[in-house]
């Protein structure tokens, strides 16, 4: 009898072999059997050699067990089997759960009935056998799975009680813990759970437990020791993955975790954002956060904490929240993509001002100068974009107010924002026009130096652009505004820095229409300034232009090159320069000045030729000054030069006719003392002795 049954066990068993383990809660960690089945069969040799065609199923090794237990029921291996069957009952059971092939109406309590029969009958039957905590578990969890929650949670008592150094100890009560937290009974849940999470070794339940533990305590209102639970959820799932990475703000490119951590993790991440918001929101953070493992992360929790308020339309604790992210960690890589936030946050919800401080926080804290410049290069590139966008608006905004209001602060805003984009972005599309708006702020607010030098280098220190040849002639009236108000001891020095500044603008723009009234300007300037030879190159340069210089400018142009002429003693050009100025002065007020003028080179020529003993010609030069300009100062000195030249010539008859000139047309002229002897002179030599008498009696 013995034999046979064994032998019918042993052919139970070579159907069962290829069957799964017994699986427990899913989804779970399977807890395997190791306790030996049948004893009794270890010391037989007898060998059943299974045929590998077979292909065994739960029902099929159930009803082979049932058939064992109806031949055998008082044999000592009938409790194994009675357990057994209990077990294929749950695998069966599970794998139509799994599969969907419920029969039609049923219901996972219905499938999970008989397994639970038999597990209550084998422990009525058996209340004492070693395994049965075992027994307990896979009751527990078909009531559980068959939707009946109290039973299942008095089984688990049950178990824990009964059993309190069972192998499952920690999985009993961790999923008491969880039903504990379903029926809403939170303090005895967080017990279980924290008596799992006391385990001195490491168990599969450790942190799944630590979550519900925080949650329990959510529930109970017990929020800060909630959050010391979800803290150290969080640095179990992020400390040692994100800690020395640049980390980036999005959970799927955090090496390592699989799509249950991001669940997790985003989920942890909720409940701290509301457990926090219920305290004091960002203020809070500080304090859970000073272990250095959660440095790296913790840009995620000011991130979620922002996200929360968002959600509530709580906008300016919203942007608070991220932006206290950066002013607590400036140089972690998250901190210009939080401080981004905070700008987009107020610009699309219309606080115009906020998002103005929010940029200018922006850019002070990831500029040029920045310290994450240093310490995350490619993060400040990536952050540079923003850097100048905020520049050119900050510098812009307070541009448009300080033209509005005159206010100097804003003057002053603006100068530093437009000089910190041009530092920063020297090679940018837009540097030109920066820098044009930056000399002409500094124009406005009276800046007239700076100004100066920023026109110049809008003009010439960048390729073509729309404002070079505006901006150099900019730089030029921005000099004279700056010589209007300088002392007299420094005046010359800025006069011939314009000087220089306009001649520059003519070689840069030859063409443009202002180049001949800026080379005029600068040939007048240089020879009111003593620099004669380079008045004179420059009034040729306004001469020579193409398409010509208006005429008022070439008028000025050939002044100064008479002028210069008659100085260095060329008369005779200086002559021909004056009759070209009065040939286009016709209308000019100061047309007697010219006429002045080119009598005094026609005189000058005429004291030449006397010095050089070419009387005949110094009598013609004098002849043409009295004649040419007989209005002139010059002219009855002239004429009394050309008796005297003809008296030396004696040509007497021609001195005495220019001698009783002189005296007719100029009576009261200091020379009439001296045209008495000078006659008498020329008469007695021409034999007139009565008129030469009479000479002589007026003298």
């Amino acid at each position: 009898m013995h034999l046979r049954n064994s032998l019918v066990i042993a052919a139970v068993l070579a159907l069962t072999g290829a069957l799964p383990a017994c699986s427990l809660f899913k989804p779970r960690q399977a807890v395997v059997d190791n306790e030996p089945t049948l004893k009794s069969l270890e010391k037989r040799q007898i060998d059943i050699a299974a045929d590998p065609g077979v292909a065994a199923s739960p029902e099929q090794a159930a009803a082979a067990y049932r058939d064992y237990l109806r031949t055998a029921p008082r044999d000592r291996h009938a409790a194994e089997a009675q357990r057994r069957i209990g077990d294929l009952e749950m695998d069966s059971a599970d794998n139509r759960l799994a599969q969907g092939t419920l029969a039609a109406g049923g219901a996972p309590a219905a499938e999970y009935r008989q397994a639970i029969t038999q597990y209550q009958q084998y422990l009525k039957a058996y209340p004492n056998e070693p395994g049965n905590d075992r027994v307990l578990y896979q009751l527990a969890r078909a009531h559980e799975l068959s939707g009946d929650l109290d039973t299942a949670l008095k089984t688990l008592d049950q178990l824990v009680q009964a059993y309190p150094q069972t192998r499952v100890i920690e999985e009993a009560q961790f999923r008491r813990g969880e039903l504990l937290f379903t029926m809403r009974n939170y303090v005895a849940a967080e017990k279980a759970f924290a008596t799992v999470l006391r385990s001195e070794s490491p168990t599969p339940y450790h942190e799944r437990s630590l979550y519900m533990q925080g949650w329990s305590q959510f529930k109970q209102a017990r929020l800060e020791e909630g959050l010391n639970a979800f803290f150290a959820v969080l640095d179990l799932k992020l400390a040692s993955r994100e800690q020395g990475a640049e980390a980036s703000g999005e959970l799927a490119s955090v090496p390592g975790l699989t799509r249950a951590d991001r669940e997790v993790l985003e989920d942890t991440l909720r409940v701290v954002s509301i457990s926090l918001q219920n305290l004091k929101g960002a203020e809070s953070i500080a304090q859970y956060t000073q272990l250095p493992e959660r440095r790296a992360y913790e840009f995620r929790i000011y991130e979620a904490l922002g996200e929360l308020y968002l959600k509530q339309e709580r906008i300016k604790d919203a942007a608070d929240a991220f932006a206290a992210f950066g002013r607590r960690n400036p140089n972690h890589p998250q901190a210009p993509v939080l401080q981004a936030r905070v700008i987009d946050i107020y610009q699309d919800n219309g606080f115009g001002s906020l998002a103005l401080d929010a940029k200018r926080e922006y850019v002070e804290r990831y500029g040029a100068a920045s310290e994450l410049r240093k310490t995350h290069a490619t993060v400040w590139e990536r952050a540079q974009p923003l850097v100048r966008t905020h520049l050119a608006e900050l510098a812009r905004h307070h541009h448009a107010s300080a033209q509005k209001t005159k206010s100097a602060e804003d003057q002053q805003q603006a100068i530093r924002w437009y000089r910190e984009l041009l530092a920063g972005f020297p090679a940018d599309a837009k540097a030109a026009e920066t820098h044009f708006l930056l000399a002409e702020l500094l124009f406005e607010s009276q800046r007239f130096a700076e100004a100066a030098v920023e026109y110049e280098k809008t003009a010439y220190a960048y390729p073509e652009h729309a404002k070079r040849a505006d901006a150099g002639y900019a730089a030029l009236l921005a000099q004279t505004e700056q010589e209007k108000r300088a002392p007299d001891a420094e005046k010359k020095t800025l006069q011939l820095a314009g000087v220089d500044s306009a001649l520059r603008f003519a070689a840069a723009f030859p063409t443009d229409a202002r180049a001949g009234a800026v080379l005029t300007n600068a040939a007048e300037r240089l020879y009111s300034l003593g620099e004669v030879e380079r008045a004179a190159t420059v009034a040729q340069q306004v001469l020579a232009l193409n398409p010509p210089a208006a005429e008022a400018q070439r008028r000025i142009a050939s002044l100064v090159l008479a002028h210069a002429a008659f100085d260095r003693g060329t008369f005779d050009v200086a002559e021909r320069r004056y009759r070209e100025v009065l040939a286009l002065s016709a209308q000019e007020r100061n047309r007697g000045e010219i006429v002045e003028r080119l009598a005094a080179s026609i005189y000058k020529q005429g004291e030449k030729a006397r010095a050089e003993n070419r009387l005949r010609d110094a009598v013609g030069h004098f002849a043409r000054a009295a004649t040419e300009a007989p209005a002139s100062t010059v002219a009855a000195t002239a004429q009394f030069d050309a008796a005297t030249a003809l008296l030396g010539l004696k040509d007497w008859e021609a001195a005495a006719n220019a001698l009783e000139g002189f005296r007719q047309q100029h009576p009261k002229h200091p020379l009439q003392a001296e045209v008495g002897a000078k006659l008498a002179l020329a008469y007695l030599e021409q034999g007139r002795h009565t008129q030469a008498g009479a000479e002589f009696e007026r003298i």
